[in-house]
């Protein structure tokens, strides 16, 4: 997985005000949390960050957080939680990045990308995706930017199932194995025409 890097420095002030002269200042209030050591408050720069946010696929994505304080800067891997963004202006207001051990497993939803084409289709079927994210198990090192499966083999009724989905050693999902990722359904009938169409008059009834 290609790695995300945001620049940092260490926030020294809490609140709103400080929160406030922080976004003034070019930088995007942010919280570091998780691990064994505690909270701490991080400001990262804005113009660099949205130029990465914009291009995101998912907010749930692993980031070195590279932060600078007083004595230097230091890169903390991190999986970023939270993207909070402002409705009206669309800019980012709040982050919130959480430690990671790379020699301990996460849980982390990823997307899920169709390939090939389904034998199906070409008879009329329609490809339907019912899942298009998945949550998976491994080390941050190995999870997946997205899992592919390869429809190439559906016919018009065909499924695709979770526990049909092959992942890489050490990379497990955790989902209901019998859920249904993707179908081909049979094409839809055109509507049949009433016997006697609406909105169309009657044949006149002959006098005896």
């Amino acid at each position: 997985m290609a790695q995300t890097v945001f620049q940092g420095e260490v926030r020294e002030k809490a609140g709103k005000g400080a929160a406030r002269q922080a976004r003034r200042d070019g930088f995007i209030p942010a919280v570091l949390y998780g691990g064994d050591e505690p909270p701490l408050l991080v400001k990262i720069e804005r113009v660099a960050a949205e130029h990465i946010i914009r291009r995101l696929e998912s907010h749930n994505i692993f980031a070195d957080l590279v932060l600078k304080d007083g004595q230097g800067s230091r890169t903390v891997s991190t999986l970023v939680k939270e993207i909070q963004m402002d409705p009206l202006t669309d800019r980012v207001i709040h982050m919130d990045f959480y430690r990671l051990r790379m020699d301990r497993p996460v849980q982390m939803l990823v997307a899920v990308r169709l390939v090939g084409k389904a034998p199906g289709v070409e008879a009329g079927g329609i490809v339907d995706q019912t899942i298009r994210e998945l949550m998976v198990e491994a080390l941050p090192g190995q999870i997946p930017a997205h899992i592919d499966v390869d429809v190439s083999g559906l016919n018009v009724g065909d499924t695709i199932l979770v526990k049909d989905i092959p992942v890489a050693p050490g990379v497990r999902i955790v989902e209901d194995e019998t859920r249904v990722v993707v179908s081909v359904l049979a094409p839809q009938k055109a509507e049949e025409p009433a016997a006697a169409a609406e909105g169309e008059a009657a044949a006149p009834v002959e006098e005896v």
